[in-house]
C-alpha cells in the first residue's frame, strides 16, 4: 500500500481548494504591495526609518480592530465579512495606484492607505483563520497549514521578483494596479466558499451584547493556556525580531549595491526557502511539540539576521535570506495551529483574532528595526533585533508548563 500524505485529501476538498486559491492571490498582492511601498517611500524619503513607520502603522487597526472581527466572525459568520474586508484591501491599493499616476503622492500619504489596509487585514484575518479551522478536519489541521503556507509563500517568492522588474519597466504604479485587479480575483473566487453549517453549541448566543462577547473572549484567552502565553511570546518576537525587512532596501541599494531588480531578487530568493519550508511542512507535517519547533526555528532565524547584517557578499547574503525563509514555515505552522488547536468553535473567531493581533504586530517590528538602524547603524539594528526575539521565548518555554505540552 503506497503512502498517501495527508495533503492530497485535504485538497480533495472543494471549498478548501477555494479558499486557498482566492488566499493565494490575496498573498501574492500582500507582498507586492509590502515590496513597493518600502521601495516607493525610501525613494520619496531617503530614510530606513520612514520605510519602517509606513510598514509599523500598518498594525495599529490591526491591535483595535481584529477583537473586534473575531466577535463579528463568531457572531454573524466568517465568509461575508471577507469580502468586506477584503474589499478595503483593494481599496487601498487602488488609492495608492492613482495617487502614484496623478504624481500627487507625499510621504504622509502613504501612512494613511496603509491604515486603511489594516483596517481589512483586521476584520479578515480572524474570519479566514477560523474558517480554515472549521472546513479542515483536526488530525488534518497541520497540513492544511503547510498547504495554505505554500499559497502564501508563492506570494512571497514571486511577489518582490515581479515588483521589481515592473518598477523598472513600467514604474510603481503598474505594481499598485495589478495588486487591485489580484484582489478583485480573490474576492470572485470567496463566492465560491459555501457558509459551513455550525452546531448549535458553537453558535454564538445573538441574544448577548457585542460588549459581552468582546469580554468573553478576552477571559476566555486568559484562563485556557496556552493562549495568554502565546499571544505574548508571538507579540515580542513579531515586534522585536523582524528587523530586517525595513533594512532590506538601504541593504540592496548602499550596502550591496544590486539596485531595484537586486531588491526585488532578495524578496524572491527569501520567498524560495520559504516555499521549499511551506511544500515539507505541507507533505509531513511538523513535530507534534509545536513550541519547541516555535523556539528552534527561531533561534535560525535570528543567527541569519546576523549573518545578513555583516555580510558584503551578494551570495551570501541570498544564502542567509533563503535559509531564513526555510525555517520561518515551521515556526508560522507551529504557532498557527496552536491558536487552532487552543480554541473551541464557539470562541474560535476571537481566539483567532488574538493571532491576527500578535502576527500583526509584525509591520510594528519594521517600524523598530528602521528607528534603531536610524539611531545606531545597520549592523546594531540586526544583533539587538537577534537578542529579544527568540531569547525571549526560550524563556517563556522554560517557566511555561503549558506552553511546553503544546
Amino acid at each position: 500500500m503506497r503512502f498517501k500524505p495527508k495533503a492530497v485529501g485535504v485538497l480533495a476538498d472543494a471549498q478548501f481548494r477555494a479558499l486557498v486559491i482566492s488566499q493565494a492571490t490575496f498573498d501574492l498582492g500582500i507582498f507586492m504591495r509590502g515590496t513597493a511601498n518600502s521601495w516607493v517611500v525610501f525613494e520619496l524619503t531617503q530614510s530606513q526609518l520612514w520605510v519602517g513607520l509606513v510598514a509599523g502603522v500598518r498594525a495599529i487597526p490591526i491591535l483595535f480592530f481584529a477583537l473586534a472581527g473575531g466577535v463579528i466572525s463568531d457572531r454573524f459568520g466568517r465568509r461575508n465579512l471577507m469580502i468586506v474586508a477584503g474589499s478595503l484591501i483593494a481599496a487601498a491599493s487602488a488609492a495608492t495606484a492613482i495617487l502614484i499616476s496623478t504624481e500627487l503622492l507625499v510621504a504622509w500619504h502613504m501612512l494613511a492607505v496603509s491604515v486603511l489596509g489594516g483596517i481589512g487585514g483586521a476584520l479578515y484575518g480572524p474570519a479566514f483563520y477560523a474558517l480554515i479551522a472549521e472546513i479542515v478536519r483536526a488530525d488534518r489541521l497541520t497540513n492544511a497549514n503547510g498547504i495554505l503556507s505554500v499559497a502564501q509563500t508563492t506570494g512571497e517568492m514571486f511577489g518582490p521578483v515581479i515588483v521589481g522588474f515592473v518598477i523598472v519597466a513600467s514604474g510603481a504604479h503598474t505594481v499598485f494596479w495589478l495588486v487591485v485587479g489580484g484582489n478583485a480575483l480573490g474576492l470572485m473566487l470567496l463566492f465560491r466558499v459555501q457558509k459551513p453549517e455550525r452546531a448549535e453549541s458553537d453558535a454564538s448566543d445573538e441574544k448577548s451584547s457585542f460588549i459581552s462577547e468582546f469580554i468573553e473572549g478576552l477571559s476566555y484567552a486568559r484562563d485556557t493556556p496556552p493562549i495568554l502565553w502565546l499571544t505574548i511570546l508571538v507579540i515580542a518576537q513579531n515586534l522585536f525580531g523582524v528587523a530586517i525587512f525595513a533594512l532590506m532596501p538601504v541593504y540592496a541599494q548602499d550596502v550591496l549595491d544590486i539596485g531595484p531588480a537586486g531588491f526585488g531578487l532578495m524578496g524572491g530568493v527569501m520567498g524560495a526557502g520559504t516555499m521549499v519550508g511551506a511544500v515539507y511542512v505541507s507533505l509531513w507535517g511538523i513535530h507534534r511539540r509545536h513550541a519547541y519547533v516555535m523556539v528552534i526555528m527561531g533561534s535560525f532565524w535570528d543567527v541569519g539576521m546576523v549573518v545578513f547584517g555583516y555580510s558584503r557578499s551578494v551570495p551570501i547574503s541570498l544564502g542567509a535570506l533563503f535559509v531564513m525563509g526555510l525555517i520561518s514555515m515551521p515556526w508560522v505552522t507551529a504557532v498557527l495551529t496552536m491558536f487552532q488547536q487552543a480554541a473551541t468553535g464557539k470562541m474560535r473567531g476571537r481566539v483567532m483574532s488574538l493571532y491576527v493581533i500578535a502576527i500583526g504586530v509584525f509591520p510594528l517590528g519594521w517600524l523598530f528595526g528602521g528607528a534603531v538602524a536610524e539611531w545606531l547603524g545597520n549592523e546594531e539594528a540586526l544583533v539587538i533585533s537577534a537578542l529579544l526575539g527568540t531569547p525571549v521565548a526560550f524563556v517563556a518555554l522554560l517557566l511555561s508548563k503549558e506552553l511546553r505540552r503544546a
